[in-house]
């Protein structure tokens, strides 16, 4: 299959996965992500894992389902907001309220979006016994302090189970690579949804190789379902080499990539070459500074598995609106782009050739993975290089032969392949041609990289 054919494949795969599933109400625990997780194994053969409600997951419990029928503002027969109208007008996890109250109460149930006046803005209290409505800044006019409201939210909680979908290619080891992405932000299309549907892409483009790597995809609720798969999975935990979290690649700017906790980790640097291998460029940006999501899961104290994000959020812009909040004496963040957390999070921004291209990146990403190893040397000496059609004439490439003279000090097992290649500030690529050649005449070892190398 070639590379053009996989990357329109994957962008229509992206594509039918968010036309299908952005108009849902998949909230934490609800009918509706289970329903998206029903939808993706139209591609995957998911495996869904089930946790009953009040599961201890260290120190965490699994929350209850939410359910939602209807809800609404009243003024005597004139409807403000109703949840049918948008379902997004009701604060997610909303508690049931039926109440005629004045407008000055009613106030401090109603949320508004910070940036943009006719959005409808997303919000949610998971954790904590709360209703709200969500408005547009004209909505939220309507309603005067003085006056009068009937109020309804028709909700329940109820005990059931979260549920989590798991899909693995299976390789020849029993270390592990994970891609996380979560679905549960209802109507949201950047923010979650996309990154699920660019990993069903990858997984079907990985599902008939046979990697070293086990690659498996969870599809999960942000934060508790991560922390619930792994409180469950501790034995896996060691087995872990890296994870990588997926969001926000269906905005229209580069990817960029926000860093594990410790920096040293390889994944690091295997994302920032694939990336600038893809697009010219790369950049990368602290822990937690871009976006913090299920990556601060795997890489959290106690677990400490080197978790990054892609996304394509562009960090400069945000990083200079911030600069300004701060000289105006604002503790506040710019947001990760200015439909976020909103009715306008839709399929209309989405770019599906950029959620293809991130396909395509990620699995650059697997190949780095797969190909780096740790060379061991088998030679004493200096390898006489003409003998092997290795040598360089310094007449007309001194660097590159200077290159592979110190090339043969550094195979001792301590570095990876893609380890020399930064010390001599060689490409990967290159450095595993000629490693693949002392390796074919049995001058070197190639050993595999455990999980904790570089922990």
């Amino acid at each position: 299959m070639t590379q053009a054919f996989d990357t329109i494949n994957s962008q229509q795969i992206a594509e039918d996965i968010v036309t299908q599933l952005a108009n849902s109400n998949r909230n934490l625990v609800s009918d509706e992500f289970e329903e998206g997780l029903d939808y993706l194994r139209k591609y995957l053969d998911l495996n869904i894992l089930r946790y009953k409600t009040g599961t201890p997951c260290w120190t965490w419990n699994v929350p209850r389902k939410w359910r939602i029928r209807d809800a609404y503002i009243k003024q005597g027969n004139k409807e403000i907001v109703s949840f049918k109208e948008h379902p997004l007008h009701v604060m997610s996890y909303s508690i049931p309220v039926e109440s005629k109250i004045k407008g000055e109460e009613l106030l401090k149930h109603v949320f508004v979006h910070n940036h943009i006046p006719e959005a409808i803005p997303y919000e949610f209290s998971f954790y904590k016994p709360r209703w709200g409505f969500c408005l547009t800044h004209a909505q939220k006019k309507e309603i005067r302090p003085g006056e009068n409201y009937e109020v309804r939210i028709d909700s329940e909680l109820v005990d059931d189970h979260l549920s989590i979908g798991e899909y693995t290619v299976r390789g020849t080891s029993d270390e592990h690579i994970f891609f996380l992405s979560h679905i549960d932000h209802p109507y949201q299309v950047n923010d979650g949804l996309i990154g699920a549907a660019v990993h069903v892409a990858l997984a079907k483009r990985l599902e008939n190789e046979r990697p070293y790597y086990n690659y498996t995809f969870l599809f999960v609720s942000e934060t508790i379902g991560s922390i619930t798969y792994l409180s469950h999975h501790e034995d896996l935990i060691p087995k872990i080499r890296y994870a990588v979290f997926v969001e926000m690649v269906g905005l229209d700017n580069p990817l960029v990539l926000q860093r594990s906790y410790k920096e040293q980790a390889l994944i690091n640097q295997y994302a920032l070459y694939a990336m600038k291998k893809r697009q010219g460029e790369s950049r990368g940006y602290p822990f937690l500074t871009v976006a913090g999501n299920d990556e601060k899961i795997f890489d959290s104290p106690g677990v400490g598995i080197p978790a990054i994000s892609i996304t394509r959020i562009d960090q400069e812009k945000r990083l200079r609106e911030n600069r300004e909040f701060q000289v105006r004496g604002e503790y506040r963040s710019a947001p990760p782009y200015p439909e976020y957390h909103s009715h306008l999070d839709n399929v209309q921004l989405v770019n599906y050739p950029k959620a293809g291209e991130t396909v395509d990146y990620l699995y650059d990403l697997v190949r780095v993975l797969e190909e780096d190893f740790i060379p061991v040397r088998k030679f004493k000496g200096p390898i006489f290089l003409s003998k092997y059609d290795l040598w360089i004439d310094w007449r007309t490439d001194l660097e590159m032969s200077e290159k592979m003279l110190w090339l043969m000090y550094l195979l001792e097992g301590k570095l990876t392949a893609f380890q020399v290649a930064q010390e001599l500030n060689m490409d990967f690529q290159k450095v595993l041609d000629i490693l693949n050649r002392l390796h074919e005449e049995g001058l070197i070892e190639k050993r595999k990289i455990h999980a904790g190398f570089d922990r």
